[in-house]
């Protein structure tokens, strides 16, 4: 499995906090329902307890009254840089996520990029209804935003508190 080659979207936001403290946040993939609010539970899959490449955990989503589980297996765990993994449906990757931190003015860049790799034929034809494809391109923009907004703020938080 690759790492994002070619986002469908990506969101960006500066981080009071350095990169290290904001990689703690997003490899520790147990803590993505405190920002994410599609994403609100999330377990490593034994003997997986820590971010690294090939580990695999489980996340738990709901959306518009839609709830759904997908596997999931980290591709790329470098501390202070880079935290990705791809989901799994049905055995085979579905999507790409990547956190990409890059240390600027005393804190971090931090850029959260998504990649459609596969879908289903159900979801393919429920996004050729009117109007679906864009709300699905403005639920996923929103999604992203509101993770960002919330791992900064969680981030900034507790650099504070350190």
């Amino acid at each position: 499995m690759q790492t994002v080659t070619e986002p469908t979207a990506q969101t960006t936001t500066w981080v009071d906090a350095p990169p290290e403290k904001v990689w703690s946040l997003v490899s520790d993939v147990t803590r993505t329902g405190e920002w994410s609010p599609v994403c609100w539970n999330v377990e490593w899959l034994e003997p997986d307890i820590e971010p690294r490449v090939g580990a695999r955990f489980r996340g738990h989503n709901k959306l518009n009254g839609v709830r759904w589980s997908r596997d999931c297996e980290v591709t790329a765990a470098e501390a202070g840089r880079r935290f990705g993994f791809s989901t799994l449906f049905k055995g085979r990757e579905s999507t790409r996520w990547l956190y990409t931190l890059d240390a600027e003015d005393g804190g971090t860049r931090l850029t959260q990029a998504y990649q459609v790799v596969a879908i289903p034929l159900w979801v393919k034809l429920v996004r050729k209804l009117p109007g679906a494809m864009a709300k699905t391109e403005r639920d996923m923009r929103w999604n992203m935003e509101q993770s960002l907004a919330r791992i900064k703020a969680q981030a900034e938080e507790s650099a504070e508190v350190a």
